[in-house]
């Protein structure tokens, strides 16, 4: 039975509180690269980035009343995991004391005006919010490239090993596509493959050779 697919919201989430993402880069690398995003990125000063031994980030989002993140960055294999947990303790406190001195003015003056004191809490809700929005904005949005320019990174310091076969590249090509086509019917996804590759910045004969070694065709 075919799922139903569930419709796109167009308001941002409110108060997030915690995600889990998996990056496909060492957890050290990860983890420089998140402080240099909440420096560069957010702005934020070292005084509100408090960095830990153990790839933990405690980080102040949004001034004194703002969200209190925790990001802390573990690994499973080759792949980081990036934990995220938002906390809005301060926010909360602010808005119990406010609320509580408004019902009890009301009480003693015998009206509701001091209750529209509550409502300057709206504005700062809305900032440390959207503070915590964006910075999971600017984390999905960073890391798929990330990821690529580390991959790509990968890819060229690994071409002298691949250059070792260039006279070869000719003959693993018609291997490979007889591989394709004996699996697939056809050589597409190889060529996928090759421009994916080219894309990271090999050229055209390393990433036969790349695919070869990936495919089993090259053994060191």
């Amino acid at each position: 039975m075919k799922t139903q697919e569930k419709p796109l919201s167009l308001l941002p989430p409110l108060f997030p509180s915690s995600r889990r993402r998996y990056v496909m880069i060492p957890p050290k690398h990860l983890y420089e690269y998140i402080i240099h995003l909440l420096r560069e990125d957010l702005g934020l000063k070292d005084a509100d980035i408090r960095q830990r031994d153990d790839m933990t980030l405690e980080i102040n989002l949004g001034g004194r009343i703002g969200a209190n993140l925790k990001a802390w960055i573990t690994s499973e294999g080759d792949t980081s995991v990036l934990n995220i947990n938002f906390r809005y303790g301060k926010l909360i406190l602010l808005a119990s004391t406010i609320f509580s001195a408004a019902i009890v003015l009301s009480i003693l003056f015998g009206t509701f005006l001091p209750m529209l004191i509550v409502a300057a809490l709206l504005p700062m809700a809305y900032n440390v919010n959207l503070e915590a929005v964006r910075f999971l904005d600017v984390l999905n949005e960073t890391l798929p490239f990330l990821e690529r320019e580390y991959n790509r990174q990968i890819l060229l310091m690994d071409r002298d090993r691949l250059r070792r076969y260039l006279g070869k590249a000719q003959e693993l090509y018609e291997k490979l596509c007889k591989r394709h086509i004996s699996i697939w019917g056809n050589i597409n996804v190889l060529k996928y493959k090759i421009e994916e590759y080219q894309s990271l910045g090999l050229t055209y004969e390393e990433a036969i050779i790349k695919i070869a070694e990936e495919e089993g065709l090259i053994v060191d």
